[in-house]
């Protein structure tokens, strides 16, 4: 209450207590959102919680074109950034499609594969092909595609390898759905239909999907543990009963993590095989040494976490090397220099270095890294 200059009392203007009472209920919501930023940050991580959040949505417009071999193609001269919770990455694509800059004239190698090749996730230099080309000194050229399978990443080695010619090749053999990719991808399809992936008629994980242009989502999925924790708790409460098409993809992908599964990875082996032999014959009748790094998905590496996960989808009696024990064995049978992956990551996580980002399920810089020391140790001689 306001005083005039005589003394006598003066009621407060209405809007005056209106603005007041404005800014407290403002307060109190900002307050209770940082709040349950900061609960959501100390809370224990939710069981699959890096297939449920969905942070390859955030792939930018115009990364890729269609394909009448491959599906899809990275497009040549794109420039842009790429952002979700946990990064912000600026990504170039040259003129051959590459992720990078315009190849130069020294050697060079090429790493070929999936999302954990492309690795949107981190700057070229993070990558564990920047890496491996800044240890060895040489130029590693980065063909990774989002979603790609063995196939497609064979397909893109012979065309790329007469464009600009290598002399090794680094394949990243992903064993979260690699596998099922082998199986699912038909390379005598044309491009997909609009919405499609690049794996035929079914797309695989990973497949960049556009999230809400809104601006207060983007914002929020860019920036929020909390909205990333609601997102992830949604979905989780979804998956009680349901039967659409996400969930069984998840379930056939992760069933071969379980013993019941064995049928099934028993059943996906032969494609994959065929596929990594043509790799082999090609890079041999190229002159080019192969090196095939055999990557576990992010629950592998805490039988913990692998057990939530698999329950999540209603699947019990883990076992989660099944997939590794058989890629490995197939790779051996055919006389294929491997590199399993999974000490490497298993040690940084161990080191405090969680090697996996939290709601992307993609290598996080030290994962990057561990990687890159793997896969240099295990690179056969020249010559």
């Amino acid at each position: 209450m306001r005083l005039p200059k005589r003394g006598r009392p003066v009621p407060e203007a209405p809007h005056g207590r209106g603005l007041a009472r404005g800014g407290l209920a403002m307060a109190g919501l900002v307050m209770g959102a940082l709040l349950a930023e900061l609960t959501a940050r100390l809370a224990a991580p939710i069981p699959a919680e890096e297939l449920l959040f969905g942070a390859p949505d955030a792939s930018p417009v115009g990364l890729y074109t269609a394909d009448d071999t491959l599906r899809l193609v990275p497009t040549p001269g794109f420039t842009g950034d790429i952002a979700a919770l946990g990064y912000r990455v600026p990504i170039r694509i040259d003129s051959h499609g590459l992720r990078g800059g315009e190849p130069g004239n020294g050697r060079r190698w090429m790493a070929i594969g999936d999302s954990f090749t492309i690795a949107v996730q981190v700057t070229e230099a993070d990558t564990f092909a920047g890496r491996v080309g800044a240890h060895a000194g040489v130029e590693v050229l980065n063909a990774g595609v989002d979603g790609y399978s063995t196939w497609q990443a064979t397909r893109r080695y012979e065309a790329l390898d007469r464009a600009v010619p290598v002399d090794t090749v680094l394949l990243t053999c992903f064993l979260g759905n690699d596998l099922l990719d082998n199986e699912r991808y038909q390379p005598t399809q044309g491009p997909p239909p609009a919405g499609a992936g690049p794996a035929g008629s079914a797309p695989p994980s990973h497949t960049p999907v556009r999230l809400s242009t809104d601006p207060v989502t983007r914002f929020f999925f860019n920036h929020s543990v909390a909205f990333a924790w609601a997102r992830v708790a949604g979905r989780r409460y979804r998956l009680d009963g349901a039967d659409d098409f996400d969930t069984r993809r998840f379930r056939d992908e992760l069933a071969i993590f379980t013993r019941g599964g064995a049928g099934r990875l028993a059943q996906l082996l032969p494609r994959t095989e065929q596929a990594l032999r043509e790799l082999r014959d090609l890079t041999r009748a190229s002159g080019d040494r192969l090196l095939v790094a055999v990557a576990p998905p992010a629950f592998a590496i805490d039988p913990t976490r692998a057990a939530a996960t698999l329950e999540a989808f209603g699947l019990a009696d883990p076992d989660v090397d099944a997939p590794r024990r058989a890629v490995l064995r197939v790779l051996g049978d055919l006389g294929v220099t491997a590199c399993d992956l999974q000490p490497a990551l298993e040690a940084s996580a161990a080191r405090g270095e969680p090697p996996y980002l939290r709601f992307d399920g993609h290598w996080s810089v030290a994962g990057h890294a561990a990687a890159a020391s793997a896969m240099v140790a295990c690179l056969p001689p020249e010559g």
